[in-house]
């Protein structure tokens, strides 16, 4: 079988004799590529190429549609050094948006000023929000099938449920649970909008050509508590689930926070996969109590924090260590599969990556 016959098998629950190793390093690649200080042996080379010169798995993203406005939705970016200012204008107000850098021109920025800041605010994003379209853009996945070939699969990258648009991405989540509790009704028309506009996209992604629908939600049960979880993310994965009923489609969530306290609800969801679930060091709980919780219901991809690659998170011994003994004993086990818990960060000692394929052969 070919890498991407094991990876299908693999996300899709099914039992195979290796370990599948799909990491993810687009942000150490991102900001080591644009600063010069890629290691001069990947200079030159595509992100698929590093993760075939590892001997991992290839994961790779795709666009799968694009997002068109209406022409009373107006908007701006105003772009520079320090910030990225975005204000959207609309018939029934205007919103603005700010991210900071605080690292440099390639690193993460912070979100220092949200859309949504009062009850108003809410209300021009409702009207942003009704006024999306969507269209089909299958070019990307098809040219991320064609580069990938045999050495993985492709996935579409989705919105983040509803209530975390609203709450972490449009309001941040300070200001959100205040408006949450004193105008509830005004966000959840909002919500209600979110969950019908993005199934219609998602209804575009299924009839595309990815192996893999993943949302972008980074969950974490710390903001997302089990009953807010219940409430407004329960519902909607099955939405989407049988949105996907029948078109073959894997059904994947980006929870990359700490989850321990949603575990027990996944399985409910319809969710396939959950990817990025972060385990001690960098959470309460180990990779095999997540594991445990989920009994081979749906599939855990992750089982490396971020922490373990870099020299803060201990020694090179240390990091053998952890995947002698946590990780192998995992090898021909359903429902896991290998990969990064979120991502490689930029200051990692890489060669702790390029350790792991010769580590769990």
């Amino acid at each position: 079988m070919t890498k991407r016959d094991i990876y299908l098998k693999a996300i899709r629950n099914e039992k195979v004799d290796t370990l599948v190793w799909a990491p993810n390093f687009d942000y150490w690649l991102q900001v080591n590529s644009n600063e010069g200080t890629l290691p001069e042996k990947y200079r030159g080379m595509s992100r698929n190429d590093i993760v075939r010169a590892i001997n991992g798995y290839i994961w790779n993203r795709a666009s799968g549609m694009k997002i068109a406005y209406d022409k009373t939705v107006k908007t701006k970016i105003i772009d520079n050094e320090e910030q990225t200012i975005t204000q959207i204008s609309t018939p029934v107000g205007t919103v603005t948006a700010v991210h900071k850098r605080t690292e440099g021109r390639f690193r993460s920025k912070h979100l220092s000023e949200h859309f949504i800041k009062n009850v108003e605010d809410i209300k021009t994003m409702r009207y942003i929000a009704e006024s999306m379209n969507f269209v089909p853009d299958y070019e990307g996945t098809l040219k991320a099938l064609k580069e990938t070939g045999d050495d993985g699969i492709v996935l579409n990258t989705f919105f983040a449920i509803p209530f975390i648009q609203f709450a972490k991405n449009d309001a941040g989540y300070v200001n959100a649970f205040y408006l949450w509790f004193d105008h509830k009704k005004e966000v959840d028309l909002l919500i209600n909008v979110y969950s019908k506009k993005f199934l219609e996209a998602l209804k575009i992604l299924a009839d595309g050509h990815a192996d893999v629908i993943a949302t972008g939600d980074n969950m974490d049960g710390i903001m997302i508590t089990p009953d807010i979880f219940k409430e407004y993310a329960i519902p909607y994965y099955q939405e989407c689930k049988k949105t996907l009923q029948g078109k073959n489609k894997v059904f994947e969530g980006h929870w990359c926070g700490r989850t321990q306290n949603l575990l027990p609800y996944v399985a409910e969801t319809g969710l396939d996969v959950i990817e990025a679930i972060v385990t001690k060091p960098m959470a309460d709980i180990t990779l095999q109590e997540a594991l445990d919780i989920l009994n081979n219901k749906v599939v855990l991809q992750g089982g490396i924090p971020s922490v373990l690659v870099c020299k803060e998170g201990g020694t090179r011994q240390d990091f053998v260590k952890y995947i002698k003994e946590v990780i192998l004993p995992l090898k021909g086990r359903r429902s896991f599969i290998l990969g990064m818990a979120d991502n490689v960060p930029p200051n990692a000692d890489f060669e702790r990556v390029e350790m792991v394929s010769k580590l769990i052969s």
